[in-house]
């Protein structure tokens, strides 16, 4: 299992990029920000390297002296959510997966409007159990991880009953990769492009495949989960970062929009399946 010191540096990391772009924005060098703020020169390095986290006294310094004061109150969210998040995580991925998938039907309960962007994998809340297998077990060979595959599969399929009751929103964007990525053996493959075909006739699920163009605004490197303006679910290769900064939440909301415009809906997402489908099919 990966350390908790690497899983806390992933989040940090996010922290520390954005201290650093303040810092160059403002048009200050390390040396001239830690002399304003009275710190030691190699301060500003440590945490703009992702080698100290900032406590809350520093970000309000660090935005003062930037004159980015406008930006204390997410950042200061973001110190918090990072400790906060990772504890928890750990906690309960020590005990297995199953527990991580149940610990996320509270959240998705209380939320009304779901947008997720996965480019190389079915979104969870639309696998079939075959594919939602496949797709864990991997997770839980790469992570060493407690292997509670069953736990994991039922909590998963519990999940997508958020789908057929309330009066919540998805919109669900997919990479075309995702088409052709085997989580599972070739029949099981076309059992969950066949579930996706469906998906695409409920009046709530709005469901495209992102293709890529030559002028597609963006192409995120991790997949993400908005829920409603509330907060951002990242994922990462040691696990996930929940991003709760207004600002950020923004951004994430930007890159959503822009995707979608990329994306190909209805017949023509359709048409896409059935071509993935009948290259699976080949396969068996």
């Amino acid at each position: 299992m990966l350390s908790p010191q690497r899983r806390l540096d992933e989040a940090r990391g996010i922290l520390a990029a954005r201290l650093r772009e303040i810092r160059s924005a403002a048009g200050l060098t390390g040396r001239e920000l830690a002399q304003q703020a009275g710190w030691h020169f190699s301060k500003v390095s440590k945490l703009e390297n992702n080698k100290q986290l900032p406590t809350e006294t520093d970000v309000r310094e660090w935005c003062r002296i930037c004159d980015a004061e406008s930006q204390t109150t997410d950042l200061i969210a973001s110190v918090r959510n990072v400790n906060v998040f990772y504890t928890q995580w750990r906690r309960l991925e020590e005990t297995g997966i199953g527990q991580v998938q149940r610990s996320f039907l509270p959240l998705y309960e209380r939320t009304n409007h779901f947008r997720i962007f996965q480019h190389s994998a079915i979104p969870g809340l639309a696998q079939t159990p075959a594919y939602a297998r496949g797709h864990l077990s991997k997770i839980i060979a790469f992570r060493g991880i407690p292997d509670d595959l069953d736990t994991a599969v039922e909590a998963r399929m519990k999940q997508q009953e958020v789908i057929t009751t309330g009066a919540r929103r998805f919109a669900l964007l997919i990479g075309e990769q995702a088409l052709h990525t085997p989580y599972c053996d070739p029949a099981g493959m076309a059992e969950q492009i066949d579930a996706l075909t469906e998906l695409t006739r409920r009046a709530n699920v709005s469901l495209g495949v992102v293709i890529w163009r030559f002028d597609t605004g963006i192409w995120p490197p991790e997949n993400f989960w908005i829920y409603d303006t509330e907060q951002v679910r990242v994922d990462t290769v040691p696990g996930q970062v929940r991003v709760k900064a207004t600002g950020d939440v923004a951004l994430y909301e930007k890159a959503f929009q822009t995707l979608s415009e990329s994306a190909v809906y209805g017949d023509e997402a359709r048409a896409l399946f059935a071509s993935a489908r009948q290259k699976h099919v080949e396969q068996a």
